[in-house]
């Protein structure tokens, strides 16, 4: 009789642990199951521009990156700086591939919009005059270029390197950039700024570069989203970045020939200036220096284009702080 007890005891035992281990199978399955639908409900809007700040951008999306972090990125290319501001103030987008003027605009609209990165954006002032040779040499100059943006904030800061100001520059409206371009080409204004691919397609058609925002440290460009897709979104935010810093590293361990596709597909890069392109070291996203935000921001309330108080941790996001 102990001895048929000792089998039932035994029987019973196992049978709680068969149950016990089904029980903790279960919970394992569905907790995967709970993190595989949070991963796969990640959505984002992002709004990037026809410049080399957003190829690792174009990259992460054409290799599948952003779908490896479990993130159903909307990326929209835009080809205007007016347009792309329009859907961010409007709430169609939740961040976007800008710069700091235009933040101040944002701000001043009072729309919440932070910096959360860096960009890798570079200005350069190109010229087809044969007497000018350095930015000493645009005084009484006539220059292209679009007024309260940012590429007239860096001609400004680029200018004062050399105790100049935009008042001893002569100055033409020209919003559209290809335009700017050809007008400098055909000699009818002296000097431009313009980004890339505009600075190689100038060069290789016989403009000369007096200086560019790398040379001089001057850091503009910027990715920024809203405050709310900060508060309510910032999973989605982070899996964004995990997925550009794949984008990165793509870019920067393969050959020019493995990505040019994007570059004229999405840039607008073309086959003739393929042998000119210098492409910049790119870097995993971090925050920008604030020193730079501050020179922005302070250059547009002096243009009056930013009138409200400043904080720089009210436009500054902590998220890829460590």
């Amino acid at each position: 009789m102990k001895k048929k007890l000792g089998w039932i005891s035994l029987i019973s035992v196992m049978a709680i642990g068969l149950l016990a281990s089904c029980g903790t199978k279960e919970n394992t399955d569905q907790k995967q199951t709970n993190d595989s639908a949070k991963k796969e409900s990640l959505t984002l809007s992002f709004g990037a521009m026809p410049a080399v700040d957003s190829l690792p951008v174009y990259i992460a999306e054409k290799e599948g990156y952003f779908k490896e972090e479990g993130l159903n990125l909307e990326l929209n290319s835009f080809k205007s700086p007016k347009d792309r501001d329009a859907a961010l103030t409007s709430g169609h987008l939740d961040g976007a591939n800008t710069d700091l003027i235009a933040l101040s605009t944002y701000r001043q609209g009072d729309m919440d919009v932070k910096v959360v990165s860096q960009s890798i954006g570079t200005f350069s002032v190109l010229t087809g005059n044969d007497s000018i040779n350095t930015i000493n040499d645009l005084k009484g100059k006539k220059v292209g270029y679009a007024k309260n943006q940012a590429p007239y904030y860096f001609l400004d800061e680029a200018l004062k390197t050399h105790n100049l100001s935009v008042n001893e520059v002569g100055f033409e409206e020209v919003p559209q950039i290809p335009v700017r371009v050809e007008l400098t080409l055909n000699h009818k204004i002296d000097a431009t700024v313009v980004p890339e691919p505009f600075r190689t397609i100038g060069l290789s058609q016989g403009l000369k570069e007096l200086t560019n925002s790398q040379e001089l440290g001057i850091q503009s460009t910027v990715f920024a989203f809203t405050n709310e897709a900060l508060t309510n979104n910032k999973e989605a935010i982070e899996a964004f970045y995990r997925a550009y810093n794949k984008g990165v590293d793509y870019v920067n361990d393969h050959n020019l020939d493995d990505y040019y596709d994007v570059l004229k597909e999405k840039i607008g890069f073309t086959d003739d200036i393929k042998k000119d392109v210098t492409l910049p070291k790119y870097v995993h996203a971090k925050q920008i220096d604030g020193k730079q935000v501050d020179n922005a921001l302070n250059w547009s309330k002096q243009e009056g284009i930013y009138k409200k108080e400043y904080n720089q941790k009210e436009v500054m996001s902590d998220l890829l702080v460590k």
